[in-house]
């Protein structure tokens, strides 16, 4: 008999699969776009790269630029909500940031692809860490707007998702006449990232499960 406790149990179980993997994309997203970037070292931690008419050609470029500020201020926006809600700590990683009178506005400029590669995973773990806790939070509106920001750019800059191998599942279903497919191998894996909408396919065989369709842990 499958009670509410396992319910329960199942959709946190899909939330946190779904959290992770849209945070597990930040390290190596924000690393491409300061790679992306290419900077020439101009300018102080105050100043930064603007749009606008004029011949003289900016010493980045742009958007990468822009589109890595945007997701560094989601991302530590979010952190601080999280840390405010849960009375804890942010961590230390989130206050390397472009602010302007206390308004975080992007990355900092010192900060490279591996600076930055460093820095998310500190604070994606951060996250992680308190996975369970931040559901209770239901923070719904800042984690839509942080995930479909991270979906835009993966898509935008072509960078193939994460995976990660401790949510495989068994690749085990029942075809319509109710006999047992799938190759049996733990290659099943969720994806949050394309289109968002918890299809799982087998790394193996192929097989394709739609988010109705069960699979065994």
């Amino acid at each position: 008999m499958i009670t509410d406790t396992d319910i329960f149990q199942a959709e946190l179980r899909r939330w946190v699969e779904r959290y992770e993997q849209h945070l597990d994309q930040l390290p190596v997203l924000l690393e491409h776009l300061r790679d992306r970037a290419n900077p020439m070292k101009a300018g102080s931690l105050e100043e930064r790269v603007g749009g606008g008419g004029g011949d003289t050609p900016a010493p980045f470029r742009l958007d990468p630029v822009d589109d890595c500020d945007d997701l560094w201020s989601s991302l530590v926006e979010y952190i601080g909500e999280v840390a405010e809600r849960l009375q804890d700590p942010a961590p230390g990683a989130a206050g390397a940031s472009w602010a302007v009178k206390g308004s975080v506005r992007g990355i900092p400029a010192w900060m490279g692809p591996d600076e930055a590669y460093r820095a998310a995973y500190e604070l994606i773990a951060w996250l992680i860490d308190r996975a369970e806790k931040v559901h209770a939070l239901a923070l719904k509106d800042s984690e839509d707007h942080l995930f479909s920001l991270i979906r835009k750019l993966m898509t935008r800059y072509v960078i193939p998702p994460i995976e990660r191998p401790s949510h495989r599942r068994l690749c085990i279903g029942e075809d319509e006449e109710g006999r047992m497919v799938g190759c049996g191998e733990r290659a099943v894996v969720v994806d949050w990232i394309i289109g968002d909408v918890g299809e799982a396919r087998c790394a193996v065989c192929g097989a394709v499960y739609t988010r109705e369709e069960d699979t065994h842990d």
